[in-house]
C-alpha cells in the first residue's frame, strides 16, 4: 500500500508537478483562528511566518497524538504540493517503523451526505486503492490509515457544511485517527461551522523578490514579462502563485512586452494566461505532432472530458472507469442499442440454459419435435426457443431501461463458503426445474411419478456441480493499473478464459448425465457453448460489451476519438494532461476547469 500511494501520488504528481520547479520556499504561517480547537483551547496567532527550511511533517508532528492539520491556501498556490509533500515524509516515517499508519491521499469531491466520513473511506480505499470490502472498514477502525484528505473546496457547495460536520464526527468517534484537509482559503472562509483541529497554516504567496530571482535565474527569455509585471498589478499578483508563475514562463518565453495583454480583471487576466499557454503548447517544436488529431478536435474533446471529470469526480481518469452515465440525459440510440443487445445477450444465454427446456418441452411437444428427436430433441428445442425468448425480451428491456454500471473483472479468484452455498442452491434450483420437467412431460405423454420424481432428481444432480462453480468462482480487483486499458484487456482475458473453461465443464457434465451417448455428447457441446457464454458474459464479457457500445456512442456523437489512448497521449506530450501509472489527470485543477468551461454546450 506504501508503495501504491508514493507511485501514484509522490512519483506520479508531487515529482512530475508543473509549478515544482517554481517553489522556491513557499512561506507557511499559522492561522489558528480557521479551525475551532478541542477542549475549547484557543491558540494564540503566531503573524510570523515559520521558519525557512521547516518541513511539513516537522509542523505535523508538533501537534501531537491524534493529530490534524488544515491546510489553507489560493488556486494555485501549492496546497496539493504540500500535502503530497507531506504525504512523502509520513511514507519515509512508516517504512522505518511498521507501527506508523499508512498514509492514504483522498479527494473530498466524490464525498456525499449519503455516507459518514467512515463508510466514505471504506468505500474510497475499495474503488481507488482496491482494498478488499471487507478489510476496509478494519483499516478505518483501526487507525491503520492517516488519511490525507484534498479537495474540501471541490465538495458541493451546499454539501461542504455537512462535510465539515462529517469530518467533526469522524474525529470525536476516531480520535487517535490522525489526518490532514486541504482546502482554498476564500471557498473555507465561506463556511458557516469550522473543523475541529489542533491546527491550520496558510500557504503565503511568493514574495517579489522570490519572483524576480525565479524569472532572472531563467535567463534572457523572459525579459519582457519581467517587463509587464512593473506595469501591470492583476499579473504581478498572478506571479506570486506558484501554478501561475510556472504557467507565465512557458506562455510568455521569447515574447516581446508590448505582446502580453494587460488587463485590470483578474479573471480576464488568467483566462488569457491560460488560453496563451494553450497556443504556445500547441506550437512548441519538440511536441507530438501527430496529424491526425486536429487542434480544434483536441480543445474540444479536452473540455467534454474535463468536464465529465468534474461532474463525476472522476480524477484521474481511467479509460475503463468511463460510465454510460456520461452520456447525460440524452441517451443516444446507440447505447440504448447497446444495452438491449448486452442484457439481451445475459438474459437469453442464461433462459436458453437454465429456463429454455421448459419453454422448449411445451414448444417442442406441441409442434412435434419430441417424435422425432425424443427429450433431447426437446431439450434442444428448449434452449432454442429459451434463448429467442431471452433475447426478444432483454432487448426490448434494454431499449427502455437506463444502462448499468459498468464493472471491470480484473482477477478470477475461488471462494469455498459461496462454492457450497452454490452447491445447495444450484441442487434446490435443478431439482424445483427438474419436477416442472417431469411433470409437463408425464402430462403431455402419461402420468408418471416416476418421471417426475427422476427429473427432478436429474436436473437436481445437474445443477448442483454447475451452481457450485457458478458461485465459487468470484471477481477479484487489482491493486493498481500500470497501463491504460489494462483492466479492458484483463476483462477480455477473463472472458475467454470462462468462457472455454465453463464450456468443457458443461459438455462434460452433459455428456455424463446422458450416458455418454452420441445423443449426449452433442446436447452436450450445445449446452457447453451456452453454459460457457453465460459464465464468460458475467466475468468479463458482459463488461466488455457494454464499454464498447459505450465507447462507440461517445465517439459516433464526436465527444471523444475512437483511438483514446493515442489522444491522451498527444495530450500529454502538448502538457494538458499527465500520465499516472494507468489514468491521466490534467497538470492542474485550475487548467481541468479552464477547459472545462471552454466549450459550455
Amino acid at each position: 500500500m506504501l508503495g501504491h500511494v508514493e507511485n501514484f501520488w509522490v512519483k506520479g504528481i508531487l515529482e512530475k508537478s508543473l509549478h515544482g520547479a517554481a517553489l522556491l520556499d513557499l512561506g507557511i504561517k499559522e492561522d489558528p483562528d480557521a479551525v475551532t480547537y478541542p477542549w475549547a483551547i484557543k491558540r494564540e496567532a503566531n503573524k510570523e511566518t515559520l521558519p525557512a527550511g521547516t518541513s511539513m511533517l516537522e509542523i505535523f508532528q508538533e501537534i501531537g497524538m491524534g493529530r490534524s492539520l488544515l491546510i489553507l491556501g489560493a488556486p494555485g498556490s501549492g496546497k496539493t504540493t504540500m500535502l503530497l509533500e507531506l504525504t512523502r515524509q509520513l511514507i519515509e516515517r512508516a517504512r522505518e517503523d511498521v507501527t506508523e499508519p499508512i498514509p492514504v491521499v483522498f479527494n473530498l469531491s466524490s464525498w456525499t451526505e449519503k455516507l459518514s466520513l467512515a463508510d466514505w473511506l471504506a468505500r474510497e480505499l475499495n474503488n481507488i486503492y482496491y482494498v478488499p470490502k471487507k478489510i476496509a472498514p478494519t483499516w478505518v477502525k483501526e487507525n491503520k490509515m492517516l488519511p490525507l484528505l484534498d479537495g474540501l473546496d471541490e465538495v458541493k457547495q451546499e454539501s461542504r457544511d455537512k462535510c465539515v460536520d462529517a469530518i467533526n464526527q469522524f474525529r470525536k468517534e476516531n480520535g487517535l485517527t490522525s489526518m490532514a484537509v486541504c482546502s482554498r482559503i476564500q471557498d473555507y472562509a465561506e463556511l458557516k461551522t469550522r473543523l475541529t483541529f489542533n491546527g491550520a497554516i496558510e500557504i503565503q504567496p511568493l514574495t517579489p523578490d522570490q519572483v524576480n530571482e525565479y524569472f532572472k535565474r531563467l535567463g534572457k527569455g523572459l525579459a519582457g514579462i519581467r517587463q509587464v509585471l512593473d506595469k501591470d498589478t492583476a499579473l504581478r499578483e498572478m506571479a506570486e502563485t506558484p501554478l501561475f508563475l510556472s504557467i507565465m514562463t512557458l506562455a510568455y518565453r521569447d515574447t516581446q512586452s508590448e505582446n502580453i495583454s494587460i488587463s485590470d480583471n483578474s479573471d480576464l487576466q488568467r483566462k488569457h494566461l491560460f488560453d496563451t499557454y494553450i497556443e504556445r503548447m500547441f506550437e512548441r517544436p519538440e511536441r507530438s505532432k501527430n496529424e491526425k488529431f486536429k487542434k480544434h478536435n483536441v480543445l474540444s474533446w479536452l473540455s467534454w472530458l474535463a468536464k465529465k471529470m468534474i461532474e463525476h469526480h472522476q480524477v484521474p481518469y481511467l479509460i475503463e472507469n468511463m460510465q454510460p452515465s456520461w452520456l447525460g440525459q440524452r441517451k443516444p440510440w446507440s447505447i440504448r442499442l447497446h444495452n438491449g443487445l448486452s442484457g439481451g445477450q445475459i438474459i437469453a444465454l442464461y433462459g436458453g440454459s437454465i429456463y429454455g427446456p421448459i419453454y422448449g418441452l411445451i414448444f417442442g411437444l406441441t409442434v412435434g419435435l419430441s417424435k422425432s428427436g425424443g427429450l433431447m430433441g426437446a431439450l434442444l428445442g428448449g434452449a432454442v426457443v429459451g434463448m429467442i425468448i431471452g433475447l426478444i425480451v432483454g432487448l426490448i428491456g434494454g431499449l427502455s431501461v437506463r444502462p448499468t454500471k459498468i464493472d471491470m473483472v480484473d482477477t478470477l479468484g475461488w471462494d469455498w463458503k459461496q462454492g457450497k452455498e452454490g452447491l445447495v442452491s444450484g441442487f434446490q434450483g435443478g431439482l424445483i426445474i427438474g419436477l416442472i420437467v417431469g411433470l409437463v412431460l408425464s402430462l403431455t405423454v402419461e402420468f408418471s411419478i416416476a418421471i417426475v420424481l427422476g427429473g427432478g432428481l436429474f436436473f437436481g444432480l445437474l445443477g448442483a456441480p454447475i451452481g457450485f462453480l457458478i458461485k465459487g468462482v468470484v471477481a477479484k480487483s487489482i491493486s493498481q493499473t500500470t497501463y491504460p486499458g489494462q483492466r479492458i484487456y484483463l476483462s477480455k482475458r477473463n472472458f475467454v478464459v470462462t468462457f472455454v473453461l465453463f464450456g468443457l465443464i458443461g459438455w462434460i457434465i452433459v455428456w455424463l448425465f446422458g450416458g455418454l451417448t452420441i445423443s449426449g455428447l452433442r446436447l452436450g457441446l450445445i449446452f457447453g457453448q451456452i453454459f460457457g457464454l453465460s459464465i464468460g458474459l458475467r466475468f468479463g464479457g458482459g463488461a466488455i460489451i457494454q464499454h464498447s457500445a459505450l465507447r462507440f456512442s461517445v465517439n459516433f456523437n464526436n465527444l471523444l476519438p475512437e483511438k483514446l489512448v493515442p489522444f491522451l497521449d498527444h495530450c500529454t506530450d502538448l502538457i494538458f494532461l499527465r500520465r499516472v501509472g494507468g489514468g491521466y489527470i490534467f497538470v492542474h485543477r485550475l487548467l481541468m476547469e479552464h477547459f472545462a468551461a471552454m466549450y459550455p454546450d
